[in-house]
């Protein structure tokens, strides 16, 4: 016969049910103190996705696939500082700011800190990389320029990434934009002239021209649009904590010399001097586009 206790509330329970009652708080006790054990919060906060896009040096994938770059090398480092497990994803620039500006708990990188970023609520962590960003053209076909208005009145055409600020400033200045999904793209259009300009970085288009096994000669930067830092971009309404834990850990990289290690282990890869600087990122000082490939 099953016997009925009375609990405190009046409610009558079976002898069978507060067994199970019994057997699910054992459960419920163990997984909390194996997860205790196991050093992880119980109430932690959920991590970062972590998104860049095809931008060398500073981000791409290597020959076997893998995300490689000096931006990359940043991201791993920090991720085993706030023990961050996540891949990190290399996906088209404007899939992936779109998927920022519409999902908290995302971080895009790098990025460059501009107000309308910073109005739409994102935050920063950096800066990472600084660019100085060109007008370049092929060597054998120069055509002068001294601003972006007299590309516009001469009616030239420049190539950039699509969803770039590079291709949105283009294009708000009246200037016919041609939109790639890459930059390697961008470069085989201005050696084959279909376009007058390739629209990109110094640093970045070393790297590019080398990856397409081109002299960095071929092209050579006609007008310097602006110099600027690029950071880890996070989205807006990402955990605080999941933050401040990102901040601190690039803080604590500072006061180490994984920057200038990793500057100098990318001057030899790329055969370009680089330094780091911390209020401007990794720079390269005086960079020679000239025999940068076979």
């Amino acid at each position: 016969m099953i016997k009925e206790a009375p609990d405190r509330c009046g409610i009558v329970l079976t002898s069978i049910e507060i067994l199970r009652i019994r057997l699910v708080a054992a459960v419920l006790l163990w997984q909390f103190l194996m997860v205790l054990s196991l050093g992880v919060s119980p109430l932690r906060a959920e991590g970062l996705r972590l998104i860049t896009s095809p931008w060398p040096p500073s981000n791409y994938l290597s020959e076997d696939g893998r995300p490689t770059g000096l931006s990359v090398a940043v991201v791993e480092a920090l991720k085993e500082r706030v023990g961050e497990t996540a891949p990190i994803e290399v996906i088209p620039w404007a899939r992936g700011y779109l998927t920022a500006q519409q999902n908290p708990n995302v971080m895009l990188f790098t990025a460059g800190r501009t107000q309308e970023r910073l109005d739409m609520g994102f935050d920063f962590i950096g800066p990472i990389v600084m660019w100085s960003h060109v007008l370049l053209a092929p060597r054998d076909n120069q055509v002068d320029v001294a601003s972006l208005e007299d590309v516009r009145s001469k009616g030239l055409t420049v190539a950039g990434v699509r969803g770039s600020w590079q291709i949105k400033m283009i294009a708000e200045a009246g200037i016919q934009a041609v939109e790639t999904e890459d930059h390697a793209t961008a470069a085989r259009m201005l050696l084959a002239g279909r376009v007058d300009f390739w629209f990109t970085s110094r640093l970045q288009a070393s790297a590019v021209l080398m990856e397409l096994g081109k002299r960095g000669d071929a092209v050579v930067p006609v007008h310097t649009v602006r110099r600027s830092p690029s950071y880890l971009m996070v989205s807006k309404g990402t955990d605080a904590a999941v933050l401040a834990a990102w901040r601190q850990a690039y803080a604590d990289l500072l006061l180490t010399d994984f920057f200038d290690r990793t500057a100098r282990d990318w001057s030899g890869r790329l055969g370009v001097p680089l330094q780091f600087r911390a209020e401007e990122g990794f720079v390269a000082e005086s960079l020679d586009l000239g025999d940068t490939g076979s």
